[in-house]
């Protein structure tokens, strides 16, 4: 299944960069590591030449973070929405693969009549139900649901959560970003625990990326939770360099990861899916040819 996986999601990816990444453990992390480096030239570059600071202060200055929040805001929406953007660049690569070389085409309300296949498998993840061992469907769904919610506040309410308010405990501010921690880390828990202990045949072999991307994703949680701790406890500049942290742990992951790594299969499932739905529906309610009998 998961060389089938990275199979398609070559496939899908009209750039190759995605066939390259999978294929080659120097082309991944050189991917990574050089969009890291481009993120600290950027911090570099922005606070030295844009802002005006001496070296000196990078050490000993205190600032708070709101200086920067009009620029993050374009940013957070550049490294979450171009990534997002590529990936649903490929649909029609996933359509004409899908549905093949099908005879006569789907009529258009076919696809309107069975989008709610691709609203349900992204929303439920369905198939992993069937998976034998017991509990990695909620595992899974609950992580998907964490970093589905990340997102959606990335986009959405980023000034909401931006800011350099402090806000009190009982604030639906912080509880939403404390419940999308929350279902991060105990997806991920459960992953780590498995590969960890490798008792399950899906466990006991790990892959190169297999291990990178979870790591990935859990030091942008674990960063930006110590982040919002230091901030609350009053630590300005050391909050400034773990924010800083942050930033350069979650750019490559957006980029790379979302972009052409295993991050990819949460849109190109569901479309695929979906796309075999019509070509069903289509198959089943095709004419069938009759067959005239010869005359002798």
């Amino acid at each position: 299944m998961l060389t089938l996986r990275r199979f398609l999601s070559a496939q899908y990816d009209w750039t190759g960069i995605a066939s390259k990444l999978l294929q080659s453990k120097a082309w991944y992390l050189g991917s990574l590591f050089s969009a890291a480096l481009i993120v600290v030239f950027l911090i570099v570059a922005y606070h030295l030449w844009y802002v005006g600071m001496a070296a000196k202060d990078f050490a000993t200055t205190p600032f708070g973070l709101d200086h920067m929040f009009p620029l993050m805001t374009y940013y957070t929406l550049t490294v979450i929405l171009l990534p997002l953007l590529l990936l649903f660049s490929r649909v029609f690569r996933i359509w004409r693969l899908t549905m093949g070389g099908e005879r006569p085409r789907p009529r258009l309300s076919l696809y309107l009549l069975e989008a709610w296949v691709y609203v349900y498998q992204s929303a439920t993840d369905s198939l992993m139900r069937k998976c034998p061992e017991k509990g990695r469907w909620l595992g899974h769904w609950v992580l998907a649901m964490g970093v589905v919610m990340m997102l959606a506040i990335k986009v959405f309410a980023l000034r909401w959560f931006q800011t350099d308010n402090l806000y009190p405990l009982y604030h639906p501010q912080r509880w939403l970003g404390y419940l999308a921690t929350g279902f991060i880390l105990y997806g991920l828990g459960k992953i780590f625990v498995g590969r960890w202990r490798a008792q399950k045949e899906i466990y006991k072999e790990s892959s190169f990326q297999d291990l990178v991307f979870p790591i990935l994703l859990v030091s942008t949680v674990l960063s930006g939770l110590a982040a919002h701790v230091f901030r609350y406890a009053g630590f300005a500049l050391t909050c400034h360099y773990i924010y800083a942290l942050h930033i350069i742990i979650a750019t490559p992951m957006l980029l790379v990861e979302m972009s052409f790594g295993k991050w990819s299969h949460m849109v190109y499932r569901p479309l695929a899916l979906y796309f075999l739905a019509v070509r069903e529906k289509a198959a089943r309610q095709a004419p069938t040819a009759e067959v005239v009998p010869n005359a002798l």
